[in-house]
This record gives C-alpha cells, structure tokens and sequence, in this order.
C-alpha cells in the first residue's frame, strides 16, 4: 500500500541516519545494514537501532522523532515483510538487545521479561518449574515475546490455549515521543478498567513500542499424545472434526493438513492431527481412544512420542521457510473450513493447505510456481476473488506473505468497514504524526 504524496516525507539516506545515530547513542547501538538482515521491504540498505533498556529506548524514540524519521518497531526481524508495503521509514528500533527476565515467581505463575527475550528460550528455563507461556508462534527460536505480542501470532495450541493477549497481564510501553506508560499489572488479579494490554496486542507497533511483558503461565502437562488420521479427501477429516467437536475431547492442537512432502506423514494423503496434552496419562489414554472411535474406520496412526517431537518441530519451522513465495491466511467458520479448502483448492490448485480447524484459520501456502499459470497482472484479482469467497461466508483473507508487486496492488489486511474509523481515530490518539509503522497496518495506520 503506497503512502499517498500528502503523507510522504523527506528522504533521508540511511548513511546519514546512522551517522546522527551513532553521533548521539555511540557506534554499539547502532547498524547500517544491506542485504536481507532486517529487511522490511524491498529497500537497498536500512539502518537498525539496538536499545539495551526502556530508558533508552524512550531516548531513541525522542531523538528519532525530533530528527523527523519515521520509525519501525522490531523484535529478531523475522516478521518484518508482515503487512502492507512500507513505502518510506528511516530507522528500524529493535528491542532484541533488551532480553533479560526482569521478574519469574513460579509459586505465583507469572512472569515479566523484557520485549526482546526469546520465548522459546523462556519456557525452556521456566520448563525446569514445569511450567511454560502456553504459546507457540510459528517460526524459528529467535522469536521474541514483543513481537509475538505485537502481531499476536498463534500456532497449533491456540486450539485449548488461545492467543497471546489471553496470557498477557501487563505491559510497559515507549510512546513515539519517548514517553513511557504501563497497563495491566504484574499479578493476575489487576484492577477494573480498560484493558490497554489488549490494545497493544495485535498492534503491529503502530501505537506504542513495546518494552516489558508480564504474562500469567501454565503448569506443563506430564503426558502428551499425538494421533493422526489419514484419507483421501478432505471431507471424511472435516467430518471427523464435526464429532470432535461435539464430543468431549479436548485437544490442545487440531490441525488439517492437504498432502504435503515436507512433513514427517504420509505426503499422498490428507490428515487431521489431534494433539493430546494432559495431566494424567489416564486422561490422554481415554482421548485416544475416544478420538479413534470417533474416527470410525479412518486410518489413523498414534505417533511415538519421539516422532510426535519431530513432527511439531518441523510443522512449526516449515510454515515460515523461505521455500513459500506466498503464505495466506483465509478465516471463517470451523464448520465451513470444508468449504474454504474447496475454494483455495479451485482457485489454487498448487496450493499447500494447512488448518487450525477448531478455529476456523485456513493457511495457504505457495513457491513461485502457485500462480505461474496467470500472467502477472491477473495475479492480484484471482487473489481479490479469493478473499471475495471468504467475505462471503463471513471471513476473510489475509496476505502474510506475496512478492512486493502484489503487495503494491491491494491491501494485504482487506476492508475492514466502519472499523477503519475507529482504528484511524486510535492511530491519531497515539501517534498523530504518522511516525511508527506507518501505513503497515489495517485501514492504512
């Protein structure tokens, strides 16, 4: 989405920002880069601001502000390329550098840690209380609970867990204009009130930047069990998750996947995982034996526990490899994830699919051969007459990832009606001067 010439500004080279930069923070906090290290668009170079605390970070924001710039948020940068084109910015903040564990009381079941720790990292640590953030984003290790936070991403156990703002209490923000605030608390139980935390989750840093968290966790369940159904179509499985859906099973992931090679399952066929984590082996016992009378005369497969590890390992790192050209996400009704499988697959035949299909979220997944069949310039309206389909069952569909030129075509985020007024009115409340993110995010903030 381009900015339009009435919201542009000044270009700056990033030689000179990294001068100015350096001149005020010193040579260790700041990076000129090239190539694909925290590359946002399709710009030569970028320059990249490390702050080591919130004091700091609130610093560069009033000096990147003075100076003009305008500024995006990050984490590790593996999640830059989300949203809509970037078409001007001058200087990439990351808080990779502010990863410290501030504060961890297992007997409380909470936590609060700075922006840039990693969250694979942090449950492994709170792993050894047995307890963990019940989140698992998809991505390699490196990610981090701001930006986990910030575009609220959720893997397979958002099926029993959820999102990230169900687990997150409290937040300490950096505002554009170097003024820090803080919402929620650092206990469970906060006061009444507008829940901000909320606010900031899913934000895509387009209204504050995110600096410390503070969650409630889980105790980690002591037996896990994962069991795979097989056929030859996608309607026996989406039939099979309609019973479980009216059983009493409790499944913590629930994914639907079309034949695929890249995953430790049978690449000719069409399967529905159900992952099992409980708190006694009798329980996941009888889930197992539930979901396989459930499943009839299905094939079905229960994994070892080594394969099941496997298997989630790599389900996890092959949704975001750069092996994907295109990566979509189309939403609607679990009872009609039947019925968009079938729209992807008329329109997209080359298609990779994968579903969370308790939730209803349809992952559509593509190389560079996806839409080779069409000329360049119809390329964006077979996707328009995708997201068309999803409107009209009450969803909708999101670009997460596209080559640049289709991004410049439409908005990856798609309308989202009288909405916009009221996101465009927040975006104003926050940040009047357009300075974070700006035109990355829904209805153009």
């Amino acid at each position: 989405m381009e900015i339009s010439s009435a919201e542009a500004i000044a270009y700056i080279a990033p030689e000179q920002v990294a001068y100015r930069l350096t001149q005020a923070f010193g040579p260790e906090r700041a990076q000129h880069a090239i190539g694909s290290h925290y590359r946002v668009s399709d710009e030569d170079a970028r320059v990249i601001a490390y702050p080591q605390s919130i004091e700091e970070l609130s610093e560069m924001l009033k000096f990147a502000t003075a100076e003009g710039w305008r500024i995006v948020p990050a984490g590790a940068g593996t999640w830059l390329e989300m949203g809509n084109h970037i078409a001007q910015f001058h200087l990439i903040v990351s808080t990779a550098r502010m990863n410290h564990v501030l504060e961890y009381e297992p007997a409380d079941l909470t936590c609060t840690v700075e922006a840039g720790v990693a969250l694979r990292a942090f449950n492994e640590q709170a792993a050894e209380h047995n307890q963990f953030i019940p989140l698992d984003p998809f991505g390699d290790a490196r990610g981090t609970l701001g930006a986990t936070v910030a575009t609220a991403s959720a893997g397979p156990l958002r099926c029993h867990y959820g999102t990230p703002r169900d687990w997150l209490i409290g937040a300490r923000v950096a505002h554009v204009d170097g003024t820090i605030t803080k919402a929620g608390g650092k206990v469970v139980k906060n006061v009444a009130g507008y829940d901000l935390c909320k606010l900031y989750a899913g934000s895509y840093g387009t209204l504050a930047v995110l600096a410390e968290l503070s969650f409630k966790m889980r105790a980690l369940p002591v037996s896990e069990r994962t069991l795979v159904f097989y056929a030859n179509a996608a309607e026996p499985l989406c039939a099979l998750s309609a019973r479980v859906m009216d059983s009493d099973l409790q499944p913590a992931a629930w994914e639907l996947l079309s034949p695929q090679a890249d995953l430790p399952v049978d690449e000719e066929k069409y399967a529905l995982v159900l992952r099992f984590w409980n708190e006694e082996a009798e329980t996941a016992d009888w889930q197992i034996n539930e979901a396989k009378r459930l499943g009839g005369e299905l094939p079905h497969t229960v994994l070892s526990e080594a394969d099941s590890a496997e298997f989630w390992r790599a389900y996890h790192a092959s949704e975001t490899t750069k092996d994907w050209t295109f990566s979509l996400r189309a939403t609607a009704l679990p009872s009609d994830v039947g019925a968009t499988l079938a729209d992807v697959q008329r329109l997209m035949p080359a298609a990779v699919l994968r579903a969370h299909a308790a939730n209803g979220v349809v992952r559509i997944l593509g190389g560079e051969d996806m839409l080779d069949e069409l000329r360049s310039r119809f390329r964006y309206k077979l996707l328009v007459e995708l997201r068309e389909a999803m409107q009209t069952r009450g969803g909708q569909m999101l670009i997460v990832r596209a080559p640049f030129e289709l991004k410049n075509q439409l908005d990856v985020w798609g309308e989202v009606g009288a909405n916009a007024a009221l996101l465009r009115g927040i975006k104003e409340q926050y940040d009047p001067q357009h300075r974070l993110n700006y035109g990355r995010f829904v209805a153009g903030i």
